[in-house]
């Protein structure tokens, strides 16, 4: 039988995927998460090529792979190559998000009370130093996707009655706490309906 393109999940996924030792099994993947051995491996050979011939490699290859790797995740993003931008981690990505956009008075940042620790307290220092003000969306488990995109609806519709602009939207694929997967896809599409930015 063919070896399938992607391995089923389970205990016997992280056996053969991954280097964790016996006994151990990781709950919170997220904050520090592992690489799969064919990542690892595929890195190592990177590294090779990278002492090999380090000028070539980082002047040519280099940029080459990673337009490629773009290119490759582009589609199922969603977007266009030239907007796909690789980050070390999500923090840095929001970090340089927010702290590179020009926000007037009346600009709004909608968030909800689940969002990620650091990246509300990027959220809160930007808030200090330029007009963007950040405003909580409160909800509490359990709760549906659809009152979830019912509230956004409302939160964007009460900033616009007060005369502000509801510029920016940040909210997580995964939930930290509680450890759920938030419905991104749907805010994301009433983001593009109401005429909003989405960071997520």
């Amino acid at each position: 039988m063919e070896e399938s393109l992607f391995p089923s999940f389970g205990s016997r996924m992280l056996k053969d995927h991954f280097n964790f030792a016996d006994g151990y099994l990781p709950l919170n993947h997220g904050s520090f998460g592992t690489c799969p051995d064919r990542v690892l491996e595929y890195q190592r050979a990177l590294q090779l090529q990278t002492e090999a011939r380090p000028d070539t490699f980082l002047r040519y290859t280099y940029p080459k792979l990673l337009d490629e790797a773009r290119a490759a995740i582009a589609p199922l993003l969603g977007v266009q190559t030239q907007e796909v931008v690789f980050v070390p981690n999500a923090t840095t990505g929001v970090n340089t998000v927010l702290r590179n956009l020009a926000y007037e008075e009346g600009d709004v940042l909608l968030y909800f009370n689940t969002i990620y620790g650091a990246c509300l307290k990027t959220a809160e220092s930007v808030g200090e130093i330029t007009p963007l003000k950040a405003r909580s969306i409160d909800i509490a488990y359990p709760i549906s996707d659809d009152e979830i995109v019912r509230l956004f609806r409302e939160a964007v519709t009460a900033v616009r009655a007060q005369g502000k602009n509801a510029k920016l939207a940040m909210f997580d694929t995964v939930l930290t706490f509680p450890g759920m997967r938030f419905p991104w896809e749907a805010l994301v599409d009433t983001c593009r309906e109401l005429g909003g930015h989405q960071l997520h």
